[in-house]
């Protein structure tokens, strides 16, 4: 492959906005490996502002506990070099699985070269892997969508004509005692019907206004802690500078509900819950690049969701409760779709985080 030969760093103006809109950090280093220039995705990666990492030196970016091999490389002159899967810890202690090339450059000054310098490109590949399955995801939401829509207009039909002989039989009975048998089955009737149009999610159009995030969760946790006072905590680790979302308001609180229900459910006896309240820059959802997104994550200290579950925990009727109707996660991720974003998990042994994205207006 041909090596990329590079004259200067990026200036101000259009190449920097263009470097902006990629999802692979972009940062420019001196001869001192002090950086001169960061893209958005650098930002988001580091977790910083652009006016805060100018001037640093790259290596106080990585962990000093456990040094990466890309601070070596930094030291090859002249040579373009590129890594593939390189494990790189940052100094916050996380870790990541990048691909990340090293291209020398000379700095320009007033049009002639007088120092060198490096652009250094990193590729994460767990966003690779998230965008593949934030895509897989939508996939598969479509089909379940068709196929409970068919199921639920089969299944409904029935039900309807089921609940009208039921209430003209109970009508003709004389003896009372045998009313019993009637409201047992109105009643499952009602039940069935309302699971079936469960399956299909809100059906009546969004009503979208400016909300607080922040006030949504205040009132799910007084919804769960009026429920679980004694077994449940639940801790909040808020960002208060978060903006308003514009979004539906009863819809966003069924959603995470759906979601804090699940958490619970998975506490077998006391345990803690935790909100946390975060700001993604320059963050994909599907085919989408978004400035800003709006990261919702849930934390419980329950069990852990079973490796065979996987990701179909977001189809319908899957779930490893005995009680459990597996229609809450399902319903959280298509409202949470419905606003353009998506819903991701970690799970362990040790306890499940619920990540929800959504896209904050610029």
């Amino acid at each position: 492959m041909q090596s990329l030969k590079i004259t200067s760093a990026p200036q101000a103006g259009v190449p920097e906005r263009i470097l902006d809109t990629l999802n692979s950090s972009i940062i420019c280093l001196d001869g001192r490996h002090q950086i001169t220039y960061i893209n958005a995705a650098g930002e988001a990666l580091f977790e910083s502002s652009a006016t805060a990492l100018i001037g640093r030196n790259f290596t106080s970016l990585l962990s000093a506990l456990e040094p990466s091999s890309i601070v070596d490389k930094l030291h090859l002159d002249d040579v373009d070099f590129t890594e593939h899967e390189a494990i790189i810890t940052l100094a916050s202690g996380k870790a990541i699985t990048a691909n990340y090339s090293i291209y020398p450059f000379d700095s320009l000054s007033d049009g002639k070269a007088d120092d060198s310098g490096i652009l250094l490109e990193i590729r994460q590949l767990e966003r690779q892997a998230q965008f593949a399955q934030d895509e897989l995801k939508q996939h598969q939401q479509q089909a379940t969508q068709q196929l409970a829509r068919g199921l639920a207009h089969e299944i409904n039909n029935p039900l309807g004509g089921i609940r009208g002989a039921a209430q003209l039989l109970q009508r003709a009975l004389d003896r009372p005692e045998w009313t019993e048998y009637t409201e047992v089955i109105i009643s499952e009737v009602d039940r069935l019907q309302s699971l079936t149009t469960n399956m299909l999610g809100p059906g009546h159009g969004m009503q979208k206004e400016p909300v607080n995030i922040l006030e949504i969760l205040e009132h799910i946790r007084k919804i769960i802690l009026a429920a679980e006072p004694e077994r449940i905590a639940i801790k909040r680790d808020y960002d208060p500078s978060i903006p308003e979302l514009t979004a539906d308001r009863d819809m966003l609180i069924q959603a995470f509900l759906n979601i804090v229900r699940n958490a619970v459910q998975a506490i077998d006896n006391e345990g803690e819950i935790i909100f946390r309240t975060r700001i993604e820059f320059r963050y994909t959802i599907g085919q989408i690049t978004h400035p800003l997104v709006l990261r919702v994550d849930i934390s419980d200290s329950g069990h852990g969701i079973p490796t065979a579950l996987g990701e179909t925990i977001f189809l319908p009727m899957i779930t490893d409760k005995a009680d459990g109707s597996g229609l809450g996660l399902p319903i959280a991720q298509e409202i949470i779709s419905r606003h353009g974003g998506t819903i991701h998990f970690h799970s362990s042994s040790s306890g499940t985080t619920f990540s929800t994205l959504l896209p904050l207006d610029k």
